[in-house]
């Protein structure tokens, strides 16, 4: 048994490789193998990793020729998968040292993250069997299709092109577990107006037989009474049953929308920077509505479609069973026609969205920065972009329609062909007097009545394709891990005094190119340190790992001596500010803006913090004072004036650490003068973290941090690093002092 498991292991591996390992791990277990496809410059290669009960084994193809190591795995203490952006790394750690990396694309990752996941086991001194009993991991996912050999995102753990609908869906029916209720008394309304539907037909024949031919108009009169306490019934049971599907589909749609836009605000800013903000916000809005439009109307019509179906089959087969196979015969070419039609419709459906979401993320992109269109007459330009992507989505809406108009007009071709067999045959045997008058009319009857849930089902196959993609699209946000987390047994923060401490902090974006690499700093309680250094040499990075907006792949960041994945992200955060160089305003009033990190806040509260910012003056002479509305992103308001109102939200927030993103560089001096001094205010007694290159605001730090290029190349103060020849921070200053001088002789 052990030695086919080994051929299985190595079956897909080279024969003179599989060969080298067969030889060489012998006699241990060979467990499993997996490819990697670059090498530790990023570059293209071919090679192999081979895990034993003891050992892991690296082979590569160098010069037509395989030559390999094997490292035991008492020497390692930890394996880690470092995802980027295309490609990813395994990580052997020993005493916080790396010992190897592999790097390997996305075609391999499958392979490679099962090896990862049984070495883990191995490193902990897990038993395989336990291993085999717990089942396969997220990070095993396949990574292409086996049906159509596409790439499967990352969010996702199946194909989105092959997803089965009915599974699908049938995760939707456990949102509406909570409505058990409302729903089972809706299906038992639909059950009680179908039943009543299906009588209704069955009256005409003794309407037509037993009272007009007989002339009995008391019993007509009985029948009458009947059928409208029957219609009196389908309209209020059935009304009540619209009602309660409609308030049960809306209640479905409120819930995965809450969930799918609370979920948004967990997932990290890296989810975002691969996701185009129309294409979220149409998953968030228009899917979850047409979740609540299948809910509503298209489940609970199919149920009667169906239940219709089977009761007047039973009817037909009852009043005339030869003219019921007559009736079915359009049947089955009905079935055909959905079948092949169904195919076209869904993939149409597919590429409509995506076409959607292009035209989504046009507008998106364009509308916010409008401003900036008009400041460079980009109107015409922005204008034939969008109208290329409607274009685009037009083109597959007309598609689209020629399938649908060319579906309906044939279905209902069957159905007219079948009610002409049905004429045919039944009016001949009316005529020789073999069927009753009253009984072709109420075949007639029931036939349409058959036809027609047929043809509604076929018709819903577009409702249920638009559900089914609505439905895998949100459930891609639901399923997408948050990389950001909170341990179980996360610290919680009573009070931060504010000492930060990198240890050896190594960051890359895409797992390659590192940002950070082995940033070593301190920084005492209420210090303010300065961050300054040429642009991209990994400033607003160090910001970035430090409020925890990603994690840090080598070393550690520690708040008061407690490494930050240990605390709570939230209650992190909660005790760091923040005043961006481009402050964000929401749409809204200025008060709630200043609110914003203190909701309870009172006007009191507010308002001291203005004054603080020296924003009170400016906001009291607008008409409206603090309830003045700030347009979206505040484009209303001056930079200054956003500037300082972000400084008073930053103020009322009460962080115990700051951090100052280019605070001054987009205002004039006079203005620069009067956040400088709110700054002074912000800043006391609070640990902060200046990003800045004005000589004005880095003289008042204590200490300044030069980097360069994710390295620190120099520390010290001002007035030592500012003389320090041939210094980088002396570079950037006598820059900066020329370029004034420019600007001076120039004005």
């Amino acid at each position: 048994m052990a030695e086919a498991s080994q051929i299985d292991v190595l079956g897909h591996l080279p024969k003179e490789l599989a060969e080298k390992i067969r030889s060489e791990a012998a006699p241990e277990t060979i467990e499993l193998a997996a490819r990697f496809d670059l090498d530790n410059h990023g570059q293209y290669a071919e090679g192999h990793l081979v895990l034993t009960e003891k050992r892991l084994g690296v082979f590569r193809l160098n010069d037509g020729a395989w030559s390999g190591e094997w490292r035991p795995l008492s020497e390692v203490n930890s394996a880690l998968i470092v995802e980027g952006m295309g490609m990813s790394v395994l990580r052997l750690i020993a005493n916080d040292a790396v010992l190897a990396e592999y790097r390997f694309t996305l075609r391999y990752a499958r392979e490679v993250a099962k090896l990862h996941r049984q070495m883990e086991r191995r490193l902990v001194g897990k038993a395989a069997t336990e291993a085999a009993a717990e089942g396969p991991k997220a990070d095993e996912k396949k990574v292409r299709c086996e049906k159509c050999d596409r790439v499967i995102p990352p969010w996702s753990e199946v194909c989105p092109h092959c997803t089965s609908r009915r599974k699908v869906l049938r995760r939707l029916l456990d949102y509406i577990k909570p409505y058990r209720a409302r729903a089972i008394c809706g299906f038992v309304l639909a059950i009680l107006v179908t039943a009543a539907g299906l009588v209704r037909p069955y009256l005409m024949k003794p309407m037509l037989d037993d009272c007009l031919a007989k002339r009995n108009y008391h019993l007509l009169l009985f029948y009458i009474f009947v059928m409208a306490g029957l219609m009196l019934f389908n309209a209020v049971a059935g009304g009540l049953r619209e009602r309660l599907m409609a308030v049960l589909g809306a209640s479905i749609a409120r819930d995965l929308r809450d969930r799918a836009y609370e979920h948004l605000h967990k997932l990290s800013l890296s989810f975002f920077s691969k996701k185009p903000t129309g294409s979220l916000v149409t998953r968030v809005t228009s899917d979850t509505d047409r979740i609540w439009d299948f809910v509503a109307w298209t489940m609970i019509e199919a149920v009667v479609s169906v239940l219709t179906i089977l009761g007047i089959g039973v009817a037909l087969a009852l009043m005339n069973w030869r003219l019921a196979v007559i009736v079915l015969m359009p049947v089955p070419v009905m079935f055909l026609l959905t079948t092949i039609f169904h195919k076209k419709l869904h993939r149409g459906h597919e590429r409509l969205f995506h076409r959607w979401s292009l035209l989504t993320a046009v507008a998106a992109d364009a509308l916010p920065g409008v401003r900036v269109i008009k400041a460079f007459s980009q109107e015409r330009n922005e204008v034939r972009r969008f109208t290329g992507r409607s274009g685009e989505y037009y083109d597959n809406e007309v598609e689209m329609i020629g399938v649908w108009t060319l579906y309906g007009p044939l279905m209902e071709l069957c159905t007219q062909v079948g009610s002409l067999l049905v004429w045919i045959v039944g009016g001949y045997w009316t005529v020789k007097g073999e069927m009753s008058i009253g009984t072709l009319v109420a075949y007639t009857g029931y036939m349409w009545m058959f036809y027609g849930p047929i043809h509604g089902i076929a018709h819903m196959d577009r409702m249920l394709n638009r559900a089914a993609a609505s439905v895998q699209r949100i459930f891609e946000i639901l399923d997408t891990a948050p990389v950001i987390y909170s341990k179980a047994d996360a610290l919680p923060i009573r009070k931060i005094q504010g000492r930060i401490e990198l240890r050896n902090v190594s960051f890359s974006y895409d797992g390659i190119r590192k940002v950070l690499k082995n940033i070593n700093l301190t920084i005492e309680p209420g210090e303010m340190v300065g961050l300054a250094g040429p642009s991209g040499g990994g400033k607003t990075t160090m910001v970035n790992v430090i409020c925890r907006f990603y994690d840090v792949l080598e070393g550690q960041i520690l708040i008061d001596g407690v490494d930050i994945r240990d605390y709570d992200v939230e209650q992190l955060r909660r005790c760091t500010g923040v005043v961006l160089q481009e402050p964000f305003l929401f749409y809204g009033t200025v008060g709630r803006n200043i609110a914003y990190g203190n909701p309870e806040a009172t006007l009191d509260d507010v308002i001291a913090a203005s004054k603080a910012a020296n924003a009170h003056d400016f906001i009291v002479g607008f008409p409206d004072g603090y309830d003045t509305m700030v347009g979206e992103r505040g484009q209303t308001l001056s930079g200054g004036e956003r500037q300082r109102i972000s400084i008073a939200r930053a103020i009322l927030h009460d962080p115990a650490i700051l951090i100052l993103d280019e605070a001054t560089s987009s205002v004039d001096t006079e203005t620069e003068r009067l956040i400088q001094e709110a700054l002074d205010r912000l800043t006391a007694r609070r640990t902060t973290i200046a990003i800045a290159h004005r000589l004005s605001t880095l003289r008042r730090t204590s200490r300044l941090v030069i980097l360069d290029k994710g390295v620190i190349v120099e520390q010290g103060p001002h007035e030592e690093l500012s003389h320090k020849e041939g210094g980088i921070y002396a570079k950037l200053l006598q820059t900066q002092v020329a370029m004034q001088s420019v600007i001076a002789i120039g004005g």
